[in-house]
């Protein structure tokens, strides 16, 4: 049974996460320096389904606010709303870019961002360029809005080079927005080849300038979302894939743009030369000065998500506590002052669902693993926001493949 779960996981990890169009022959025969059956796989390229192909959702001065890329008859485009009541009701969606079509390169698991400083709000995503590359990847593209989401212009780009990025995340507070992201550039004259590697950049005007774009590390996993996250203190928090080995890792940018990378959350030692397409995600609970995490590897011997803690500002983290079974891909979790909720998707025989489990005594102990997705949709990529006791979970979910809508659901 379990080689049977490896299987299926590493075909997740080969396909893309069954997210983006393929049209390539891949093989592998090493997971963590352990041959196991050589998987080969002819992916036919998938059109993308029409509905919500990207999907951010954030929590910012007591407003949660949604952004949504859309796909219909092969025009995108992105819209955004917000909630003052923690999902219940709506605003109007507003279009982000006035176009007809929306030349982007989003799906989920490298979805579009949002952050908020104040009443300004920032947009980021990935373009598509025809003819740039196998994916046809383009720089990043970004849009603002100065007025709390109500009319959007496009804007600069935390970017200070002119080539693909991708892999975006933002935060801010009420002084910085930061952005991260992915891309492949020289950063030094005795580096020969350009390598795939983390990088920073902030506004501090609501994303009309951007600073001079720092590295965080030079050398990351080049298909995996990044994390990041400011805690109350004004320290932003970066959670990623390294390489050599593939664990995630978490570093921490100072309030002097210092950078400290700390170690691995989950030292599993899992060293996989392939997409595996899976994050994870960050919350603080301040008042007991504990970070919470979770993480996605495909470890043969690790195989799932898994939660961490830590009581020192990332220095050293808890033993880790699987959430679900080896099935389990992508995850996120939020917290309050009371409770912290994780969410994943995970095998069932029904397909992809998404199951919850929550735990009262911060991060000690975990309630038993509830599914929340209904029977009959393959549902995927959950993420979830506290909005003061509140806890919303978001999702996308088809029943034919064909047709992809965003669920939300209150804990």
């Amino acid at each position: 049974m379990k080689k049977q779960i490896q299987f299926i996981f590493l075909s997740f990890l080969i396909a893309g996460c069954a997210n983006q169009p393929i049209d390539k022959e891949i093989s592998t025969t090493k997971l963590d320096n352990s041959t196991v059956a050589k998987i080969k796989h002819k992916h036919k390229r998938r059109s993308l389904p029409d509905g919500v192909i990207s999907l951010d959702i954030i929590e910012a001065n007591n407003t949660v606010h949604l952004l949504l890329g859309k796909h219909q008859q092969g025009k995108k485009s992105l819209w955004y709303q917000q909630s003052t009541d923690a999902g219940m009701s709506w605003s109007d969606a507003v279009k982000v870019i006035d176009q007809d079509h929306l030349e982007a390169n989003f799906n989920r698991g490298s979805d579009a961002q949002l952050a908020v400083q104040g009443n300004n709000i920032v947009a980021i995503w990935a373009s598509r360029k025809e003819g740039a590359g196998r994916h046809n990847a383009g720089p990043m593209s970004a849009a603002r809005s100065s007025d709390n989401g109500k009319t959007w212009q496009v804007s600069s780009i935390p970017a200070d080079i002119d080539i693909a990025h991708n892999f975006f995340d933002m935060d801010g507070n009420a002084d910085v927005i930061s952005a991260v992201w992915l891309d492949r550039r020289v950063d030094s004259a005795t580096t020969k080849k350009a390598k795939k590697g983390l990088r920073h950049a902030q506004s501090k005007d609501g994303g009309v300038t951007w600073t001079k774009n720092k590295t965080l590390d030079d050398h990351t996993c080049a298909c995996c979302w990044n994390t990041a996250k400011y805690s109350d203190n004004g320290e932003l928090f970066v959670l990623y894939r390294d390489q050599e080995p593939s664990d995630m890792s978490i570093g921490v940018l100072d309030k002097q743009q210092q950078w400290t990378k700390l170690n691995h959350v989950g030292d599993f030692k899992w060293d996989f030369k392939g997409c595996p397409h899976i994050g994870g995600g960050i919350a603080f609970q301040s008042k007991s000065q504990l970070i919470h995490t979770m993480v996605g590897t495909g470890h043969p011997e690790h195989l799932g998500v898994f939660y961490h803690r830590s009581a020192d500002n990332g220095k050293t983290w808890s033993v880790p506590v699987q959430l679900g079974n080896e099935s389990a891909l992508h995850s996120d979790l939020a917290s309050d002052n009371n409770r912290v909720i994780a969410v994943w998707d995970m095998m069932t025989a029904d397909g992809l669902a998404i199951f919850s489990a929550e735990s009262k005594d911060k991060g000690l102990s975990w309630s038993k693993s509830k599914k929340i997705s209904l029977v009959g949709y393959r549902a995927t990529h959950p993420k979830i926001v506290a909005s003061g006791s509140e806890f919303l979970v978001v999702w996308t979910e088809s029943a034919d493949g064909k047709l992809q809508t965003l669920k939300t659901q209150k804990l």
